[in-house]
């Protein structure tokens, strides 16, 4: 008799693949997605040549301080990124915003935009391991200003839900390195000069070495030019800016 195909498939080894997605017309701006993909064992439990799973992914945008006029720069994108034009004055770092590092050398700004974990993979820890590992790889190494919005993934049913919803999101990323902005506190702050978001990375790395089990159904087949496989969610992709609590 025939074994019954397991109900679940083990993916593990997250890692990030970076594009550009061309949006931005500026030489001082370029636009990102970082894709998360895993490794997924096969029905025999091997690797062998099967795909990896796409099961997530972030959108970020860096900026160079000094070349542009930076509410320009994101209001050319959309709305949502003009929204963080009041963190800039010119071609520079709000002086308010500066003094709150110490008034360290800010030459780079890295906004994340959106992030993304499928339903499936939620509750691991992965969405902070995204922004922490692209913020690793892709900032400056000392003088790159990281931002980010946190907002409800889901629409709420009234304002206090709202609030009460970006409380609890501001409160969670602040335990991977960033901090309230004091000019305007509902956006959340890092340095790369300081080395809260390295140590948070750092502490996530054990992620690299779990098995994420996945419901066999919940993996649809993608036919892009470079196979994979994609972890299928229920919450249609994301609109706007939005981060989501993993």
């Amino acid at each position: 008799m025939t074994a019954a195909t397991p109900p679940y498939v083990m993916l593990f080894r997250p890692r990030l693949r970076y594009s550009s997605t061309g949006e931005s017309q500026f030489d001082a701006m370029m636009t990102w997605r970082a894709d998360l993909e895993l490794g997924y064992l096969d029905e025999d439990g091997n690797e062998g040549d099967a795909p990896d799973v796409v099961g997530g992914y972030a959108e970020f945008l860096i900026i160079n301080v000094g070349q542009h006029p930076i509410g320009d720069l994101l209001d050319s994108l959309s709305q949502d990124t003009a929204h963080f034009a009041g963190l800039f004055e010119g071609d520079d770092v709000a002086l308010a915003v500066q003094e709150q590092f110490d008034d360290v050398p800010i030459n780079r700004v890295l906004i994340v935009t959106m992030v993304e974990v499928a339903e499936p993979l939620r509750r691991n820890g992965l969405g902070p391991w995204i922004v922490t590992e692209l913020v690793e790889r892709m900032a400056s190494p000392t003088d790159t200003l990281a931002l980010m919005y946190p907002a409800p993934a889901e629409p709420q049913p009234s304002k206090a839900a709202e609030l009460a919803a970006v409380r609890s999101l501001s409160g969670y990323w602040q335990q991977f390195g960033f901090t309230p902005i004091e000019h305007r506190p509902e956006f959340l702050g890092a340095t790369t000069a300081y080395a809260h978001l390295s140590r948070a990375r750092d502490a996530m790395r054990a992620l690299e070495g779990v098995m994420f089990p996945v419901p066999r159904s919940v993996i649809g087949v993608e036919r892009p030019a470079e196979p994979r496989h994609t972890v299928i969610s229920d919450v249609p992709e994301p609109v706007g800016l939005r981060l989501v609590r993993d």
